[in-house]
């Protein structure tokens, strides 16, 4: 309706999983790249989880467009389905032919493995999508898993990968599906967008349906109002914006101002949904509840100090009011603010790896002392929940930059992740077991659940078996996690150091700069006395090397130049990036 008004070819803002209207963030990226991952691996599951409205089935869409000429795929959209259902389906995708209205399970086992056998001889490969995923039902998880049992000596016969909500990695994490569990080859977990991403995806859309000028139909105010109302899920913001605009075309206006997208807001998610800033309301009591707590305190000192006679040396609120003066209760103090290293952190642009920067000026928070430092004394993951202040992990990247030696303030330095883009660092979010985070070997936000319900972020600063440093109230404590999955459910993001020319993957063949930072930090790796850049190409010879750097740190070793493999290398090479833990020798 509004599309001629606005110049538009189409509607930017359908809720369909149209992959042109993809908007590629990094984490969608790395979704897309998981799913490419999962296919080229023989066998097993790929997960693909995310909250309701994060764009999973558009990721997969978009995925469908790309898998090889020499691929089918069978689609399963409706989950609910009996064992029986299940198989019949499968075979209606894969156009695989059955006789009769009383056909067994085995029927069509046999059915699905001479179609795999006939296609895997043509030299074809099958994958199993399935949507939804978390409404399987037991019987139907197990017989997927059953499935791929189908295979040759060489190689599983069926790919499959599942789609879902959260619910399905926590269906994983039962001890009933630890076999399931034991086969997932990749597994990728999409949040909703950052508030720095969501405008970047209405111009991404805007601009997609034929837009001129995307940024005059929402202003930045209108875009930060719309994060507010969305919480950066892009289902959300399609309904919120598609009616916005039909606002804006009633009213004759090609501007989408706050009050037009507050009123389709209230359309389209209703008075009681719609509740656009209650971070502001937050701090609003603060003051009121620190008065109370130290009015309740003078009472409290006063009433003692009566009781024991000690008011015959000084009248307590003389007394109380004198300490309060020189400083408030421990419990009322102000974290410190995080101080800049006294010299600013390297430059990640440089190509030569800088080994002193460690050894000469280590990061500020290596130079506080580490509380609790006792096995003994460390805290419980009860008391560190208690005691962690954020509850944004907007906030936690404060300490996250700390440990990296860098100063962070949110309202002076903008977005985290734009921030660390200025300083040549990359953001980067997962999902996993806290041997991914030891795989990695940086510092990393955590996001913690507690009993209540309520969620706080906290930085890992170290780790070793059973025990992690962990910033608290503005130092380093030492916290017992043995019981961390009662909060933790796999969430976790770090910062990493990119090198100057790194733009995506690199896949062998390609030409591209990176392959000269990768050759010389490899020869700086292999402690060649006179490293090297190399060519531009990522040719054969540098691959193989790619490849045995990659069995050696625990990558997968198909040669590819992605997230993974230059965190590994550049943590072994860099000295000025902080790690969890010592890497010894070589490895």
């Amino acid at each position: 309706m509004y599309e001629a008004f606005f110049h538009l070819k189409e509607t930017p803002f359908s809720i369909a999983p149209n992959p042109h209207y993809l908007y590629m963030s990094q984490q969608h990226n790395e979704a897309l790249a998981h799913l490419v991952y999962g296919v080229g691996r023989d066998g097993g599951f790929v997960l693909l989880t995310g909250e309701v409205g994060t764009g999973k089935t558009t990721v997969c869409r978009c995925f469908l467009e790309q898998i090889p000429d020499d691929t089918d795929v069978a689609f399963v959209l409706n989950p609910k389905l009996q064992v029986e259902e299940l198989l019949a389906t499968i075979c209606d995708e894969l156009s695989i032919p059955y006789i009769g209205d009383s056909i067994t399970v085995k029927d069509y086992i046999d059915c699905i493995n001479n179609f795999l056998l006939k296609q895997h001889s043509k030299g074809r490969h099958t994958v199993l999508i399935i949507d939804e995923a978390q409404n399987l039902s037991p019987d139907v998880l197990e017989q997927i898993r059953l499935l791929t049992n189908l295979e040759t000596h060489e190689k599983k016969l069926l790919q499959i990968i599942l789609l879902g909500q959260p619910e399905l990695q926590e269906m994983f994490r039962q001890p009933e599906l630890r076999q399931l569990s034991q086969r997932v080859t990749a597994r990728f977990h999409l949040n909703a967008l950052a508030e720095e991403e969501v405008g970047p995806y209405v111009y991404h859309r805007l601009t997609v349906s034929g837009a001129v000028d995307p940024r005059a139909m929402f202003p930045a105010a209108t875009i930060k109002k719309l994060f507010q109302i969305s919480k950066g899920i892009p289902r959300i913001i399609n309904l919120v914006c598609d009616r916005a605009m039909l606002g804006a075309y009633a009213k004759e206006t090609r501007v989408v101002d706050g009050t037009i997208l507050g009123n389709a807001a209230k359309e389209v998610l209703g008075y009681k949904v719609y509740s656009p800033a209650p971070v502001i309301a937050r701090h609003k009591w603060l003051p009121i509840a620190m008065g109370s707590g130290v009015g309740v305190l003078l009472i409290g000192i006063i009433g003692l100090s009566y009781w024991f006679g000690l008011t015959r040396q000084e009248d307590p609120v003389v007394a109380v009011t004198s300490a309060l003066a020189e400083g408030p209760p421990a419990a009322l103090a102000q974290p410190p603010e995080l101080k800049s290293p006294n010299a600013p952190p390297p430059s990640p642009a440089g190509m030569q790896p800088d080994n002193t920067t460690s050894a000469a000026q280590p990061p500020a928070p290596l130079q506080a002392p580490v509380a609790n430092a006792t096995a003994q004394n460390a805290l419980s993951m009860a008391q560190a929940f208690e005691m962690a202040e954020h509850t944004q992990d907007a906030d936690a990247y404060q300490d996250l930059f700390s440990a990296w030696g860098v100063q962070y303030a949110p309202a002076t330095n903008g977005m985290a992740c734009q921030y660390a883009e200025s300083l040549g660092l990359g953001c980067l979010s997962k999902l996993g077991s806290l041997g991914s985070i030891k795989h990695y070997g940086l510092p990393v936000i955590i996001r913690l659940f507690g009993a209540q319900g309520g969620e706080k972020y906290v930085v890992l600063r170290k780790l070793e078996d059973n025990y992690a440093e962990v910033y608290l109230e503005g130092e380093v404590q030492r916290v017992n996690i043995t019981d961390l999955d009662s909060y933790w459910r796999g969430h976790y993001s770090l910062l990493w150091k990119k090198p100057p020319s790194y733009h995506g993957p690199m896949h062998p063949g390609t030409i591209a700069p990176l392959s000269k930072w990768l050759a010389y930090h490899l020869d700086v790796w292999e402690n060649k006395p006179e490293p090297s850049a190399g060519r531009s190409t990522y040719d054969p010879e540098l691959v193989e090397r790619v490849k045995q750097f990659q069995r050696t740190v625990g990558e997968v070793d198909d040669g590819v130049v992605g997230t993974g493999t230059l965190i590994q290398l550049s943590r072994r090479v860099d000295d000025s990036i902080p790690v969890l833990d010592p890497i010894k020798g070589g490895s």
